[in-house]
């Protein structure tokens, strides 16, 4: 019994925790200069990026996350 309850709990954990990710899907904008830390950071927490001629850029929609992760 106690085996169900555990099996049951992890699942919905994980149920919960994968409905709660964050789709970003806003148009990209920039948000620094290329630098280990500030990608290292956003790749810790999930915000995609993309790097142009030495310049990071992440969806619009994740500015707040990302101000939030690595300031």
């Amino acid at each position: 019994m106690k085996m169900k309850v555990g099996l049951m709990t992890i699942f919905l954990l994980s149920i919960t925790l994968t409905a709660c990710q964050t789709e970003y899907d806003g148009e990209y904008v920039q948000w620094g200069e290329n630098g280990n830390t500030n990608v290292e950071r956003l790749d810790n927490n999930n915000i995609p990026y993309k790097i142009e001629n030495n310049r990071v850029f992440i969806p619009e929609d994740a500015l707040s996350d990302a101000a939030a992760c690595c300031s």
